[in-house]
């Protein structure tokens, strides 16, 4: 298990909210690789904290999707099959279609100025797991803009799976094309402008092919 995602926490807030972002984290950045065993004892002992803040954590990471238990109780980090691979693709396409069709028909000034802040701190990350968290929120300030609830619970019940999708998907891509940055920010650059043309039909076919590429998935 990686030492640094599990040296000991010193704070007074929530240890299981400490807990629970400690580990997301790790999981998120590959510190923590899928497959990645997590047992109770051992990971209470390396965060020194006790196994009940633990045991909370690892339960509302396995609702999120990032964790996963075996038959016998015992925790790991979550992999991605082909199958997740697939539904995570075409759930994910589908849900930003709706939005960016409702958001091109809401869109105002400020949300244009909340969508170009997030472009310009991608333009300037340069650490890979940061700039994914962006490229998220990027599509969560889309959900946010449509004005659905519904549509907006939704995305938040399976957006956790969706970013470390994501997120693995640009190391792998990263480690053989070396492009994400720039492939990414040039999709986003040409969303944002379609958004602003208010042209929902257009809006919501471009972010259907920008969320379907199925390259370096699993």
């Amino acid at each position: 298990m990686a030492d640094l995602a599990l040296s000991p926490i010193r704070r007074s807030t929530s240890l299981t909210k400490e807990v629970i972002g400690r580990l997301r984290q790790a999981i998120l950045t590959g510190e923590l690789k899928e497959g990645t065993s997590l047992p109770e004892a051992q990971t209470a002992t390396k965060l020194g904290v006790s196994r009940v803040p633990v045991r909370e954590a690892l339960v509302e990471l396995e609702r999120q999707g990032l964790v996963e238990f075996d038959r016998n109780g015992r925790a790991c980090v979550r992999g991605f099959t082909q199958d997740d691979a697939a539904e995570i693709i075409s759930l994910r396409a589908n849900l930003q279609r709706m939005a960016a069709r409702l958001a091109a028909t809401k869109l105002t000034d400020a949300d244009v100025g909340a969508l170009e802040d997030i472009l310009s701190r991608a333009r300037a990350e340069n650490d890979l797991t940061a700039f994914s968290a962006l490229d998220s929120a990027f599509h969560d300030e889309i959900v946010r803009i449509a004005r659905h609830k519904r549509l907006s619970r939704l995305w938040e019940d399976v957006r956790a799976q969706m970013e470390l999708w994501l997120a693995r998907t640009h190391r792998r891509r990263e480690s053989v094309k070396h492009d994400v940055r720039q492939a990414t920010l040039a999709s986003h650059r040409e969303m944002l402008d379609v958004l602003k043309s208010r042209r929902p039909d257009e809006a919501g076919n471009l972010m259907e092919r920008h969320c379907s590429w199925t390259e370096f998935t699993v």
